[in-house]
């Protein structure tokens, strides 16, 4: 975005000398226009690439495609598109693109300075891309503490059925909210430039809080791996919650 501005100022510079008799706000108003629609047309042309590896099936085609319907919804967003990207079907894909394409087509100078402002903005780019993925993060580490439940229904069960249930809660957190914050992670990285100093703190610090939170949740439930009853309550890792349990309980 640094470099759009550069080079936008550089073309007013150059216009301002050729046109001297025409008035700063029309030529300005008019090459923010054309570098609207042109980051756009290049933001257009990416998406159709990522769309054809992902219809070749090239590798990390998971990760691949998260990231891809991020960029399509919010670009899809910003054009005011009715084109969106929900699941790994060729046929959505193919027919998505082709229809986003034809909205981008349709874009006036006005409407393509309007999108991009939209498609730039911290708030767009949060509500699409991270607000979803997030709400489950925060459900997951405030309301659905699988490392709490985990205790909960388990405080009768024989140590075999505690070693069984072990693997598949741990895979739960992992493929659930451990992946989904590393999308917004992604996400974050991806479009940092585009919050400011401040924003770019909250939401840092808000991730390594889950981090934390999602981390000892792995912890406490792998340690009661061939533990006796005895000690599962007094494991360091639950105690807290335990306690925290208790209290939620009484209410």
């Amino acid at each position: 975005m640094k470099n759009v501005r550069k080079i936008a100022a550089a073309v007013l510079t150059v216009a301002f000398s050729l046109m001297g008799c025409t008035s700063k706000e029309s030529i300005s108003k008019s090459t923010k226009q054309e570098e609207a629609q042109k980051e756009i047309k290049i933001e257009l042309t990416f998406l159709q690439n990522e769309c054809d590896r992902l219809i070749n099936k090239d590798e990390d085609i998971e990760k691949t495609f998260q990231s891809y319907k991020n960029d399509f919804n919010l670009l899809s967003t910003s054009v005011n598109s009715t084109a969106k990207v929900n699941r790994m079907n060729n046929d959505e894909l193919e027919i998505s693109i082709n229809n986003l394409e034809k909205d981008v087509d349709k874009l006036n100078g006005e409407e393509a300075l309007k999108a991009y402002t939209k498609y730039t903005s911290p708030k767009t780019i949060y509500k699409v891309t991270m607000m979803g993925n997030l709400r489950s993060v925060v459900d997951a580490t405030d309301r659905n503490d699988k490392s709490i439940d985990f205790f909960y229904d388990h405080l009768h069960s024989s140590q075999k059925e505690i070693n069984r249930d072990i693997n598949p809660t741990v895979n739960d957190i992992k493929n659930g909210p451990v992946y989904k914050l590393s999308i917004v992670k992604d996400e974050l990285q991806k479009h940092r430039d585009a919050f400011s100093k401040e924003q770019l703190e909250q939401l840092e610090t808000a991730m390594k809080g889950f981090d934390y939170s999602l981390d000892t949740q792995l912890k406490t439930i792998r340690s009661y791996k061939n533990i006796s009853y005895k000690n599962i309550v007094n494991n360091p890792y639950t105690s807290n919650n335990y306690a925290m349990k208790k209290k939620r309980n009484k209410k």
